[in-house]
């Protein structure tokens, strides 16, 4: 049972998602740095007077003020800090912020939640001002740092097994290697067995999955073919691997990523690392 010190709080939240509470009301999932992820009512948000109808919208970042309630909390005021605008405009990019919310969702409620906060607001803004080529890269580095937020950094170069290390020269963009997403990171030949689950991906693939899991912002990784979809599968394998959810929203943004990559599909190769470590 829930029990504060005070009839109303502050919080600066990310609206996660909305959902239709009787004639007039809308109750918002919120996220915020310091409570974590919460409910709150909007009430009269779905009426043409209502002072929360502008805010009571997913993707939108506001400071609210909170009333306790005795089963949910009513927000009572609230001020608009980024509606990320572009966002709804664009399918893709609602496609993919859509995405986002709803991983972040899957947490326990009222727990701090500060980084994951932080990560998500980053990302929408990201989106919001995203050229169309730059909109999926950000999207892999929401997924690449959610799951080392959630403690599953991916170990690259080095066998997650045995610790033995796996190189592969500098201008080797060909090379497959083994990848366990549920042990959560690469395997040498000798332990590939390991894990009956495991992909065989293409290297730049891991290249990209280890800059952006240690990038503190968004970074430019775009692959072509193989390598993007190679990327793709190592996140999402990971992520179900830890969750052991299906986000629902993904079926729609694979739907929408597939018809937009038929019209202009992305053919920007990840700059060539430096190392002769993968």
């Amino acid at each position: 049972m829930k029990t504060f010190s005070s009839a109303t709080y502050h919080a600066r939240a990310i609206v996660l998602r909305v959902r239709v509470l009787g004639e007039k009301d809308r109750v918002m999932t919120l996220l915020s740095e310091e409570r974590g992820k919460f409910d709150a009512t909007a009430r009269g948000a779905r009426g043409p007077k209502g002072k929360l109808m502008g805010v009571a919208q997913p993707f939108i970042l506001a400071r609210f003020l909170v009333a306790h309630g005795r089963s949910i909390d009513i927000a009572t005021q609230a001020e608009i800090e980024n509606a990320h605008p572009h966002i709804a405009t664009d399918l893709l990019k609602s496609a993919w912020a859509t995405y986002c919310c709803e991983l972040s969702s899957f947490l326990p409620e009222h727990l701090p939640e500060n980084e994951l906060f932080f990560l998500l607001r980053d990302t929408l803004s990201a989106f919001d001002l995203a050229a169309p080529e730059q909109v999926e890269s950000i999207g892999r580095w929401f997924e690449a740092r959610y799951l080392v937020l959630l403690g599953y950094a991916p170990q690259i170069g080095r066998c997650v097994a045995c610790d033995k290390k796996i190189v592969v020269p500098a201008d080797d963009a060909a090379r497959r290697l083994i990848y366990s997403p549920s042990l959560g990171g690469t395997l040498c030949g000798d332990c590939a067995n390991r894990d009956a689950q495991r992909l065989a991906v293409n290297v730049q693939a891991l290249r990209a999955l280890h800059r952006l899991s240690r990038a503190m912002e968004p970074a430019p990784v775009e692959l072509t073919g193989n390598a993007r979809r190679d990327l793709r599968d190592c996140l999402r394998r990971g992520l179900m691997a830890h969750l052991e959810i299906k986000p629902k929203s993904q079926a729609f943004l694979d739907e929408v990523t597939h018809d937009l990559a038929l019209q202009a599909p992305v053919e920007t190769l990840v700059p060539p690392n430096d190392s002769n470590d993968v």
